[in-house]
């Protein structure tokens, strides 16, 4: 058995509907030095039975771990210590990868010396043949890679870190709490000296309405208020926060005003959490309004991150529920 290259962690909880997918194109990959830990977060259905067959047919390749529920975060966690990769990836259970996903990133690694590797993705979708091709790096004239990432999309999975990096860093996971991929991508793209970026959709990020991220009345919409706190902190207390203020300042607004806030405003019962996004906007960053990075938004975003107030709250809620009811009666 040669060195293991690669050391890919899967959370499991409650999708064997999913599973077989998802572990076979794991089980296919390219790259042959490569180990899949799968996570058993405490799953309630027949994923394991699926998990170990997985192991039986692979067994150099597949390692299987059970532990009590804790969440995604704390099943990543769980999973990192395990791992004997020289780089570390994340796949989540329902999503699919193209077979060569794990060969190419890893040689752009080898060939670039990086501490992480990016790639694109593509969502799709269970209930129609639409796909979405999203790039995994969004390049920004004269802006740096490190800074431009902070306006890339900060999925775990669409990427490959440096496992002693990762584990030197002490960086985890917070628990409990949706969005964890963002208080962990984005302080490790700081600490990455060497980025590198395969330009292909090797993951393909499955959208489905049962999931966590699918319900706008889910209270947990919430945690990202918390999430950015932690994410602030890293940076306040590393003495970032000059350094990267524009990227976090950015980060802020699109988490607050346009990710969570239309979540907000299209929720039965968290519209008024907008007021909250403005309030902490206006006392972390005074003049956020004017952010450099705004102009690479659509004009209408740009329109209403500029010109959104309180008093706008109400109207704009019962316009967006609106127009998506008539949208779902065609």
């Amino acid at each position: 058995m040669y060195p293991i290259k690669v050391s890919v962690i899967v959370p499991v909880y409650n999708v064997e509907k999913y599973l077989n997918e998802c572990l076979g194109s794991l089980a296919h990959q390219t790259l042959n030095e490569i180990e899949i830990i799968v996570v058993n977060d405490g799953t309630k259905d027949n994923s394991q039975t699926i998990i170990d067959q997985y192991v039986e047919k692979y067994p150099n390749k597949f390692v299987s771990l059970i532990k009590e529920n804790g969440g995604l975060g704390d099943a990543r966690n769980y999973g990192i210590p395990y791992a004997k990769g020289e780089y570390i990836g994340f796949i989540d259970s329902d999503d699919v990868v193209d077979i060569t996903m794990f060969e190419k990133l890893f040689l752009s690694a080898l060939e670039n010396d990086s501490d992480l590797v990016v790639c694109d993705l593509e969502y799709f979708y269970d209930n129609s043949n639409e796909k979405l091709y999203k790039q995994g790096f969004v390049a920004i004239d004269g802006v740096s890679m490190t800074k431009s990432l902070f306006l890339s999309p900060l999925f775990a999975w669409n990427k490959l870190y440096r496992r002693s990096l990762f584990i030197e860093s002490g960086l985890k996971y917070p628990l409990g709490l949706w969005y964890e991929d963002i208080p962990v991508s984005v302080p490790f793209f700081t600490m990455a000296k060497k980025i590198s970026v395969v330009n292909e959709s090797l993951v393909h990020y499955r959208q489905r309405t049962t999931s966590i991220m699918g319900s706008l009345d889910n209270p947990k919409t919430n945690d990202i208020f918390r999430i950015m706190e932690l994410c602030t902190k890293y940076f306040e207390e590393n003495n970032l926060f000059e350094t990267y203020y524009y990227e976090l300042e950015f980060l802020t607004i699109e988490q607050l005003m346009l990710n969570g806030g239309f979540r907000f405003l299209l929720s039965k019962h968290q519209a008024t959490s907008l007021s909250k996004s403005i309030s902490i906007l206006n006392t972390k960053f005074p003049n956020w309004r004017e952010n450099p990075y705004l102009i690479n938004l659509p004009k209408k975003y740009q329109i209403y991150i500029r010109h959104m107030n309180v008093s706008l709250i109400q109207p704009l809620s019962f316009y967006l529920k609106l127009k998506e009811y008539f949208n779902n009666q065609n």
